[in-house]
């Protein structure tokens, strides 16, 4: 069943779920799926809908390499956007054409859809005084830090960075003031977990090669 964009991409345009536009993307015969490709198959879709896309990826732990780094530098981009009040992404042409393999990206939807579609059922428009015009501010500031850890080269890091981007994402693009929340208390654990390995990093190294 569709539903409406909150006005993220004009007022009362009919917008279908995320995981309806995933499948419909998987299921076509491209050998490859670029960034701009997708971002044109989302339509008149909201900011937050491409950042869930590029997101949620990420928030699963698929130790592809290169991957982080595929996702995360327009994730970067995207998150910036929305800091500085844009309500449509854009990506240079040298961003646009990254690519996936067809196989890659349907495995990714195949592990997505299965939360997308759980999620879907929960989100919805609440708590009004988190998801406004000035909300969008610190949320994207707050994406982009994630953004840049996600595009570091760290096995793995990138899950819990790229789970809160794509709760807020949700959050963003239902109006949910609720998933706007909870995604940046995960936000605040991948950050503590981050700055702790990080110390501790820098004790080894110190350990390592005393100064």
């Amino acid at each position: 069943m569709g539903y409406r964009d909150h006005g993220l991409s004009g007022a009362g345009v009919p917008f279908s779920h995320l995981s309806s536009a995933l499948q419909s993307m998987a299921g076509s015969n491209s050998g490859r799926f670029d960034l701009g490709t997708i971002s044109r198959q989302l339509g008149r879709r909201s900011i937050g809908a491409l950042l869930l896309v590029l997101a949620l990826p990420m928030a699963l732990p698929i130790p592809t390499p290169g991957l982080s780094v595929l996702f995360g530098i327009p994730l970067i981009l995207v998150s910036a956007q929305l800091m500085l009040g844009r309500r449509s992404a854009w990506l240079p042409q040298r961003v646009a054409r990254r690519s996936v393999a067809r196989a890659d990206f349907i495995a990714l939807v195949d592990k997505a859809l299965p939360i997308l579609h759980r999620v879907e059922r929960i989100v919805r428009p609440r708590v009004a005084w988190m998801v406004g015009n000035w909300a969008m501010v610190p949320v994207g500031a707050v994406c982009l830090v994630l953004a840049v850890i996600i595009a570091l080269p760290v096995p793995l890091g990138h899950v819990v960075p790229g789970a809160a981007i794509s709760v807020m994402a949700l959050g963003v693009i239902e109006r949910d003031g609720i998933a706007i929340g909870t995604g940046l208390i995960t936000a605040l654990i991948g950050l503590t977990i981050v700055v702790l390995a990080s110390a501790e990093l820098v004790a080894n190294l110190r350990a390592w090669f005393p100064i």
